[in-house]
């Protein structure tokens, strides 16, 4: 039995809905990237595969099943969740200070992210020097992003957050 960290969208992944406390069982084996319940023992090692997003949701687990381990991910066909953790508690295990972290990839690659109040990611960096800006409305929809490409994209959303219209200057 082990604890890990799975990353979640609103407490969902795969079409499963996790909820605090109660356990999740699939009956067949576990298989890395096709099935099961995938998680990372190390809580930073989440955001390769789930970016910070104002839905964003790290939750603490107990896998007590049959796991598989590669690299820095893992499945298993049964786990407990634990607890939700709370953004300020997972900003402190990612690094994230003042809204911003910097991220260092094993190949020494780097990438810095800010974000608002509300989780949005609002600038991207690389070591490379590309850029990405980005705005959002008050329900958290993407409306507008510049890339240090000149690339620009723009989207209108109704009341249902149903995108209406973009444009962009990609040909």
């Amino acid at each position: 039995m082990k604890t890990g960290y799975k990353a979640t969208y609103n407490f969902t992944c795969r079409g499963c809905i996790f909820e605090i406390g109660k356990s999740y069982e699939l009956m067949s084996k576990p298989k890395m990237c096709e099935h099961g319940f995938h998680y990372c023992v190390n809580p930073k090692d989440v955001l390769n595969y789930y970016p910070i997003k104002h839905d964003f949701r790290l939750l603490e687990i107990e896998d007590v099943g049959t796991s598989i381990t590669h690299e820095d991910k893992s499945v298993t066909n049964k786990l407990r969740v634990i607890r939700e953790i709370p953004k300020e508690e997972y900003y402190q295990l990612f690094g994230i200070v003042n809204n911003e972290s910097t991220i260092t990839l094993k190949s020494g690659f780097w990438f810095k992210n800010k974000y608002d109040e509300r989780n949005n990611k609002i600038y991207y960096e690389s070591e490379d020097g590309y850029w990405i800006k980005r705005e959002y409305d008050e329900n958290n929809n993407e409306i507008y992003n510049i890339s240090s490409n000149g690339y620009w994209l723009k989207s209108l959303y109704n009341e249902n957050n149903i995108c209406l219209k973009r444009e962009s200057n990609y040909i």
